[in-house]
C-alpha cells in the first residue's frame, strides 16, 4: 500500500503540459518494467531524452522547474515522484501504483570519501607534538611559548 500521497491534481495542465506528463511517464514506466533492473526513472535523464524526443519543455513549463512541475503533476494518471532520504538532487519517478524508497546506507558520498582521504594525514604531526607536550611536568611546560605559523605547519604536514 502506498503512503498517502497526493492524488490527482485539481490543478489543469496545459497541452504542452499534458505531452510531457505523458513522456515522463512513460518513461518512468520503461525504467520500471525493465526486467533486469527495474528501477526509478530519474530526472537527470531528462534533458537528453527531451532534446532526443524532440520536445522542449523549458518553453511549455514557462519558468517552472521541472522538479516543480513533476511534484505538481503526480497522480494517479501519470507517476509517483521518489526522493532520495539524504541526497537532495536524487529524484525520481515511478508508475503510480509502485511502492519504492531510496535507500539511504549511510555510507559517505564519494566525494565525501574523497575528502576524507585527502586530509586523513593532515595534523597527524600536530597531535603527536601536542601529546609529546602533555607528557611533560608542569614546570616545564611554564612559559613555553610557540608561535601560531609553527603549529599552522605542523597541522598542514602529513
Amino acid at each position: 500500500m502506498l503512503p498517502p500521497r497526493k492524488q490527482q491534481k485539481e490543478n489543469r495542465v496545459s497541452d504542452g503540459e499534458a505531452d510531457i506528463v505523458e513522456f515522463l511517464a512513460g518513461k518512468a514506466k520503461a525504467a520500471w518494467d525493465d526486467p533486469e533492473n527495474s528501477r526509478p526513472y530519474l530526472l537527470s535523464f531528462t534533458g537528453p531524452d527531451f532534446r532526443e524526443a524532440g520536445i522542449n519543455y523549458q518553453s511549455a513549463l514557462i519558468g517552472e522547474r521541472l522538479k516543480a512541475f513533476v511534484e505538481r503533476t503526480e497522480g494517479e494518471n501519470s507517476y509517483r515522484v521518489v526522493k532520495h532520504p539524504t541526497q537532495s538532487a536524487k529524484i525520481g519517478l515511478v508508475p503510480w501504483g509502485v511502492d519504492f524508497q531510496f535507500e539511504d546506507v549511510g555510507t559517505p558520498t564519494a566525494r565525501a570519501r574523497d575528502r576524507q582521504d585527502r586530509h586523513a594525514g593532515q595534523g597527524s604531526i600536530l597531535i603527536e607534538f601536542l601529546n609529546a607536550l602533555s607528557a611533560l611536568p608542569e614546570r616545564d611546560l611554564e612559559g613555553m611559548v610557540i608561535p601560531a605559523r609553527v603549529l599552522v605547519k605542523l597541522a598542514k604536514k602529513k
